[in-house]
């Protein structure tokens, strides 16, 4: 009984930093520019110190961020407009002490950096993206709808065992939405 006990005390102090880290991060601050539709927004909370530390460590990390567009209907269901996803990867160079993020919605642009604030801002920020739906409707009410996580990392089957805290910081936000009419 004592061993079942212990066991569960374990579990509850190695999976409760997960739960707590999933619960904080979130988007705020979307930002809506109607003509042509682009979107800004920021990801609060988004590195812990175990995040820190894999990006240090020069564990690739990467955040994906999905949007959706949608059309109202107030009556039937909503109508899907469209989808787009993106992500930033940062990986750190510890031979020159820099951060190297890369931006998917920006072609691919990359930029570098070896201030940790400025890494942070890259990677948890996304502006003025262009949304392009085929066709919007004025008059009609829309949603646009954005969610971010972090990138599960995948290592082979030998290294997830040596590895198990890796999971702990997953982190996924609930999605934001914001409503808009042309």
């Amino acid at each position: 009984m004592k061993r079942l006990l212990s066991f569960l005390v374990f579990l509850v102090i190695i999976l409760a930093p997960a739960a707590v880290i999933a619960a904080e991060a979130s988007i705020s601050g979307i930002m809506v520019d109607l003509d042509p539709l682009r979107v800004s927004f920021e990801v609060r909370d988004a590195f812990t110190g175990e995040i820190e530390e894999a990006v240090k460590s020069g564990m690739p990390t990467s955040f994906n961020f999905i949007v959706r567009l949608s059309r109202v209907d107030p009556v039937w269901f909503d109508e899907d407009i469209g989808e787009w996803e993106f992500r930033h990867t940062v990986k750190y160079d510890t031979l020159k002490d820099e951060y190297e993020v890369r931006l998917d919605e920006d072609i691919s642009r990359e930029a570098r950096t070896k201030d940790l604030e400025e890494m942070k801002s890259f990677m948890s920020r996304g502006e003025a993206i262009a949304i392009t739906p085929a066709h919007l409707v004025p008059g009609e009410v829309y949603e646009l709808g954005i969610k971010a996580e972090l990138d599960k990392t995948d290592l082979p089957a030998l290294l997830n065992y040596m590895f198990f805290f890796v999971k702990l910081w997953d982190f996924e936000t609930e999605w934001h939405t914001y409503r808009f009419s042309l």
